[in-house]
């Protein structure tokens, strides 16, 4: 069995405080990333689309997006593709939520409550070639463990399980509500072959033996939505030996640079090329798609002669309209939160009061030359470890530049001058 694993599309979101333009195109790449997946379902010939919850964003649906939607699963349709569809935390399956009751053509399949519904998926000839159960959320705030309602599979064929669940170890899991909450352990013990999951954005692997996936979100819709978005392609016809691949399939990416170093950037045409050449090192390191779009959140650090012009929102926005000319991009935000005045932390180092005292205990700390041994790793926002060498590095990490931050916060107008 072959098929398109595909999730959290969030048709029509509403992509609130971007500009009209910007919105519309948002809205539209949402559309083209399904109609890229429904392509490539096609061009593959798989037998199968599994839609893991959320297809839609709100309990509201545009007639653009109803028509487009209805022909993309008329499309598969024609060519023999099974559509199963398990409804989520943002489009449950209950009598009053709307864009669910459509006129779907008859090889879509809705699992829009809490009753497993199972479909033996057919090849070219109308021979089994693997069976889909799915369970739905029938509201917006599904509390039980679904997958526990499933029942354990026995067929000599490939046994898929489609559901919209957060495990809680998955990496993304703090980011979601926990809707369905479900236990890795319970998932690769329940018999089937591949759990095809949704929620959780980030393209995640929990397990390989057997496959317990995440296809991360088919469209990035915010600037946590980082990386290449699309869906997987998996191959279960030796159910000892699946084969999973990604496919992009994302016509926007959003992005997030972090551009320090500004000493040297008293000017606009200074900074400007300082963001510039780091979007250029960024792109030769993942350049994408020829023909991608790009949301990108531009995060100046450190310090910066231009700190005070950037507490300004105006020069914030000034600034990111020019970089939205000059890095090609659909769109960009400026973030100045983390910079600071240019300070000669040397001259302060020596100082003998807190200011000094609290530079040395950071140089010390980031040469290993001190410990906060008082302080368990359970106390760090951040990490989990308990490792002494992780946790090390990881203070080493959090003040890395940090001289500078801490300096003009204790020094307040002192020395903050351009």
């Amino acid at each position: 069995m072959r098929f398109l694993h595909l999730a959290d599309v969030h048709l029509d979101t509403s992509f609130s405080g971007r500009s009209d333009a910007v919105r519309q195109r948002l809205r539209d790449a949402s559309r083209e990333a399904f109609r890229k997946a429904t392509d490539l379902a096609i061009r593959e010939d798989v037998h199968a689309v599994l839609i893991a919850g959320d297809l839609f964003d709100g309990d509201r649906l545009s007639f653009q997006t109803e028509r487009f939607l209805l022909e993309q699963m008329r499309r598969l349709h024609e060519h023999g593709i099974a559509v199963v569809y398990a409804t989520g935390n943002h489009d449950p399956g209950s009598a009053d939520s709307g864009p669910r009751h459509l006129d779907w053509p008859p090889n879509v399949m809705v699992a829009g409550d809490a009753t497993p519904r199972r479909l033996t998926v057919q090849g070219s000839t109308g021979e089994p070639v693997g069976y889909v159960t799915a369970i739905g959320h029938e509201s917006d705030r599904e509390s039980r463990d679904l997958s526990r309602l499933l029942p354990r599979p026995d067929g000599d064929l490939p046994e898929v399980a489609l559901l919209h669940t957060q495990v809680h170890t998955s990496i993304g899991a703090g980011a979601h509500h926990a809707y369905a909450p479900s236990e890795l352990t319970w998932l690769t013990r329940a018999g089937y072959d591949y759990w095809a999951l949704g929620h959780v954005h980030i393209r995640e692997e929990l397990s390989t033996d057997p496959p317990v996936v995440y296809p991360g979100s088919l469209q990035g819709r915010t600037h946590t939505d980082t990386g290449p978005r699309g869906a997987m392609l998996v191959d279960l016809s030796d159910r000892h030996a699946p084969a999973l691949a990604f496919r992009e399939l994302a016509p926007v990416r959003w992005e997030t640079l972090v551009v320090d170093h500004l000493d040297d950037a008293p000017s606009l045409d200074r900074l400007e090329r300082r963001v510039h050449a780091a979007w250029r090192a960024r792109r030769e390191e993942d350049p994408g798609a020829p023909d991608l779009r790009w949301m990108i959140r531009v995060q100046l650090t450190g310090a910066c002669p231009l700190w005070r012009e950037l507490q300004d929102e105006a020069n914030r926005q000034h600034l990111a309209d020019e970089l939205t000319s000059l890095l090609g991009a659909l769109d960009v935000v400026v973030s100045a939160d983390a910079i600071h005045p240019v300070i000669p932390i040397d001259e302060h180092r020596v100082r003998k009061d807190v200011l000094g005292a609290s530079l040395r205990l950071m140089d010390a700390l980031r040469q290993g030359d001190a410990t906060l041994a008082h302080l368990a790793p359970g106390d760090l926002a951040g990490i989990a470890s308990d490792d002494p060498v992780a946790v090390a590095a990881y203070i080493r990490d959090i003040l890395q530049d940090a001289d500078g931050e801490l300096a003009a916060r204790l020094l307040g107008g002192e020395g903050t001058s351009r």
